[in-house]
């Protein structure tokens, strides 16, 4: 399948909120606080019971980061993965229970996976004796591609445990990082052959599984769960075609205040048009364009060297006083605040 490539400011908002509530759920059932997950992002632990809701890349890599400091080294992703079920997949996840064969599921599962708001792209390849089930994480962070293959391995054996029953189990699992300190954690929950250092991220299946029947298989269902799931796939690939364009336009605009006018005209349309397509799915222009200001803010505020007067101009507000009182809409703290926290969080 031909896959999207995130965007590179990462203010995509494709990210599944059940992948962040069941990381919530591990942090405060490890005594923290779950909330300080949150904080400074634009939504509370409340929004993630929403299952419409998306979160942007960036907002989810600050969450699995603070998790990952408060709970370092112990195989986060392995437990976020482990307690998942086939429900957290939406109405792929329904569309798999109803498959035939596993042969099927693997599938429609590679297929349709960028409905499910994952942060890892699978893919699988057949051999003579075994399948091969990849996993790669785009996010250029590298505690966090351990945590997404982690995490999806995990999920993995979840699934097919659901859907082939509580015998399957891999031939070999195989990861591209080193040995962590916590390794009989994968064991314990990938199975016995766990290997380090690889070239790939994949699971080792045995072919005998791909076309053992699946118990719920139901013909008449699978279709019209799948005559629905194509409809979603479709509303996804033209929403997050439409979010790109718009977002990568008012990012070569932002210094100039990116006019909704302006914008639509780079895109060969109205601004009446444009305002109709993003009701269309849901979005606003004005969220759009907070969406980027915020992204962007976040990342200048990296750099020590840039006061807040230039980083004003830089996101396209006209003062000091409206870039201040934005920010403090969007983190609960003033822009100083905040660099002087993400500075000390860094130590």
């Amino acid at each position: 399948m031909q896959m999207k490539v995130i965007d590179p400011t990462y203010e995509l908002a494709l990210v599944s909120p059940f992948l962040l509530q069941t990381l919530a759920e591990v942090v405060a059932d490890k005594g923290f606080d779950a909330a300080s997950l949150c904080r400074g992002l634009g939504f509370g632990l409340d929004d993630l019971q929403d299952p419409a809701q998306r979160i942007s890349y960036r907002q989810a890599v600050v969450m699995i980061q603070r998790a990952l400091r408060l709970l370092p080294d112990q195989g986060l992703g392995l437990w976020v993965g482990d307690r998942n079920v086939l429900g957290t997949l939406g109405l792929l996840g329904h569309v798999l229970s109803l498959c035939e064969t596993l042969r099927d599921a693997f599938a429609l599962g590679i297929r349709y996976q960028h409905t499910t708001g994952g942060i890892a792209v699978a893919s699988v390849e057949e051999a003579t004796d075994r399948i091969m089930v990849e996993a790669t994480c785009r996010l250029p962070f590298a505690e966090i591609q351990v945590f997404a293959v982690e995490e999806f391995f995990a999920s993995l054996m979840v699934y097919g445990r659901a859907l082939a029953g509580a015998d399957f189990k891999p031939q070999a699992v195989e990861f591209m990082h080193a040995a962590p300190s916590y390794a009989e954690q994968y064991q314990r929950i990938l199975g016995p052959d766990v290997r380090f250092g690889c070239r790939n991220n994949r699971m080792l299946i045995d072919v005998r599984w791909l076309d053992m029947r699946l118990p719920n298989h139901h013909p008449l269902a699978l279709r019209q769960a799948l005559a629905l799931l194509e409809q979603e796939a479709t509303e996804v690939h033209q929403k997050i075609d439409l979010i790109q364009a718009v977002e990568r336009a008012i990012a070569r605009d932002l210094t100039r205040g990116s006019h909704i006018e302006k914008i639509a005209g780079d895109l060969n349309m109205s601004s009446r048009t444009l305002r109709r397509r993003l009701t269309e799915h849901g979005l606003t222009f004005e969220a759009l364009l907070e969406q980027v200001r915020r992204g962007r803010t976040l990342s200048l505020l990296a750099n020590p060297g840039l006061s807040i007067e230039r980083i004003t101009e830089e996101v396209g507000y006209s003062d000091v006083r409206s870039f201040r009182r934005a920010f403090r809409r969007w983190t609960g703290m003033s822009p100083s605040a905040f660099r002087n926290e993400s500075a000390d969080a860094r130590l």
